[in-house]
């Protein structure tokens, strides 16, 4: 049957190491052309051998429509056979496109009709209720119109807090979390970012997933895991491990499966009591989903299974797999297994703490078993593996050793500029409301000292346009004689990258994280690196947002230094060219 699929050409849509980096590994090793489109540039995937083509496509750098728009062209030009997403924020997109498209791709999409049930968590509590399966006590509630007080009497603590969807169709750059709240405390923070919600009894138990592929309703494979850790307030399990098939879950998704006539893949999400033998249907993911690493290395390889029933018609059919699986994701293990740690030395110290955690770390030496796995290992495909190592610990160790390296107002890391003269200075920061405008007044006024003409522009990651600078901020910035009362943001989108010609100016390591995740072909810098002795050279020019009032005087001193060091530099290097200096370039910015 794989044979049927040689040369077929698939577009895969996602990010991360586990589902996006499965789907590519399966398909490829089945002989198809597999083309990506990536949402983060940064993925230790896009180095998988099993990838012809790379779509670099995100919803920072880009707008929705200017993303629909782009995605509408990859496909109608690629004479794909079968488009695959592997998140939400992929999903709706492909609703609207696979509905206007002239081409006879096949989408892995559910029809629109049964989205609700699939991926609205409301919907998909009343369709269990309907069909008798279990679920949490709870109901849909406003925070805004009760207190945490009156929840925690009626719901005890902790108390689990849902938003109906994990992504909303109009805003697909913004997730919606889910939340188990252990104090009053923790439903406040929740209601600032999502006060409509459904709230549910907490169930005590552990995570357990029933991971299905159905024809027509009729499911033809499934895979079960059990959760091995879970982070204490909610989210994604790091290490599963593979479970035998409880007849009593598999029947609840058939139900539902059935009464959706539904054709697809899908992981159900379970809460199993092993005290009381009772369950409840948490949520339903209709697409791949994190922990498709286990069953494929289990032996259920639902994205093969998936592309030979939509392409070929067939219908495969798997119901066993080594029992003794288990996988982990490397990162997330590593932040859980530290923040697992960090909050029982609160409690308990440090030695015991750790001693706590052991379990944890020696659960590695599974690995020698031939049962374990890691998400972003395979024999056949080692890069992506060797990439994510590297990014958790080379690259920190890298910046620590070269940063400690620094001795004059030099960037990190640098290589050559591409670009000469400069013609333009691009400041960013994450709102554009209170470091890059004070900023690009700054050096607007050092280049007209200098009486040098060139362009400065501000702009922000925050895509919210058109917001003014912070009260205090305008009267701190008067001291420097700036006037920012007339300032609105602009968010920074990849059209305002130049890759020649333009100098991006940042202030912390959080804009250069996220530069590289979303963003191409720029040529940039860390303003800290120029704060002068002795106060400098610093890592970063921390955002005072949520800071003192002497914290913003002591940022807004910090970038007012930097930037006549650094357009002395710049100047002395030859990138911008007065009529007094005419020197040769020296290596200043990184490029990318």
């Amino acid at each position: 049957m794989i044979r049927l699929l040689a040369r077929k050409r698939v577009l895969v849509l996602g990010e991360d190491t586990r589902s996006f980096l499965s789907v590519i590994r399966s398909l490829g090793e089945a002989g198809m052309v597999v083309d990506v489109v990536t949402l983060i540039n940064t993925t230790p995937t896009l180095s998988s051998k099993w990838i012809n083509k790379i779509f670099k496509l995100n919803y920072q750098a880009y707008s929705q429509n200017d993303w629909q728009t782009t995605l509408s062209r990859i496909i109608d030009s690629g004479n794909y056979d079968l488009v695959i997403p592997c998140d939400e924020r992929s999903l709706y997109p492909l609703l609207d496109i696979k509905e206007t498209t002239l081409s006879d791709t096949i989408f892995a999409i559910p029809e629109r009709d049964i989205l609700g049930p699939l991926f609205d968590k409301e919907q998909t509590k009343q369709l269990a209720q309907q069909l008798g399966i279990s679920v949490a006590r709870g109901e849909r509630i406003d925070l805004n119109d009760t207190s945490p007080k009156k929840l925690i009497d009626e719901f005890g603590l902790p108390v689990v807090l849902k938003p109906s969807m994990s992504y909303e169709s109009e805003q697909l750059n913004h997730r919606n979390s889910v939340m188990i709240a252990w104090s009053a405390e923790d439903i406040e923070t929740f209601k600032q970012s999502n006060s409509q919600c459904l709230i549910e009894e907490y169930f005590d138990g552990t995570g357990m997933g029933v991971s299905v592929f159905s024809s027509k309703g009729k499911i033809r494979a499934a895979f079960a895991h059990r959760r091995v850790s879970e982070p204490e307030k909610g989210g994604g399990s790091s290490y599963r491990k593979a479970w035998p098939l409880s007849p009593d879950m598999l029947d609840a998704c058939q139900k539902i499966c059935v009464n959706l006539n539904y054709t697809g893949v899908g992981m159900f999400e379970f809460k199993y009591n092993d005290a009381t033998h009772r369950w409840i249907l948490i949520e339903i993911n209709a697409r791949f989903w994190g922990s498709l690493p286990l069953a494929i290395f289990a032996g259920v390889d639902f994205p093969k299974l998936l592309a030979i029933h939509l392409l070929t018609d067939q219908r495969p059919y798997k119901l066993t797999y080594n029992l003794k699986a288990h996988a982990r994701s490397l990162t997330s293990d590593f932040y859980d297994m530290k923040a697992s740690f960090d909050a029982k030395r609160q409690t308990m110290g440090n030695i015991k703490a750790l001693f706590n955690t052991l379990p944890r770390l020696t659960s590695f030496l599974r690995l020698l078993t031939g049962n374990d796995t890691i998400d972003s290992f395979h024999w056949k495909d080692k890069a992506p593996f060797y990439v994510e190592l590297k990014q958790l610990f080379g690259d920190k160790l890298h910046q620590l050793v070269t940063f400690n390296k620094v001795g004059g107002l030099t960037s990190v890391g640098c290589k050559t500029l591409s670009c000469a003269p400069l013609d333009e200075i691009l400041v960013i920061c994450y709102g554009n409301i209170m470091r890059s405008p004070f900023a690009v007044a700054l050096i607007k006024r050092a280049l007209e000292k200098h009486n040098i003409n060139i362009e400065v522009k501000g702009a922000g990651f925050h895509q919210n346009s058109g917001r003014s600078s912070p009260e205090r901020c305008i009267v701190q910035a008067q001291r420097w004689g700036i006037d920012l009362s007339y300032h609105r943001s602009v968010w920074l989108s990849q059209a305002m990258i130049k890759s020649r010609g333009q100098l991006i100016v940042y202030f912390d390591l959080k804009h250069r994280y996220l530069l590289e995740s979303y963003y191409e072909n720029y040529n940039a810098i860390n303003l800290a690196h120029f704060v002068p002795k002795p106060k400098g050279p610093l890592r970063e020019i921390a955002d005072p947002y949520d800071e003192s009032e002497e914290a913003l005087r002591v940022c807004y001193e910090n970038i007012d230094n930097a930037v006549d060091a650094l357009i002395a530099q710049i100047i002395k290097c030859g990138l911008i060219r007065t009529n007094k200096h005419d020197s040769t370039r020296d290596s200043l910015v990184s490029t990318h």
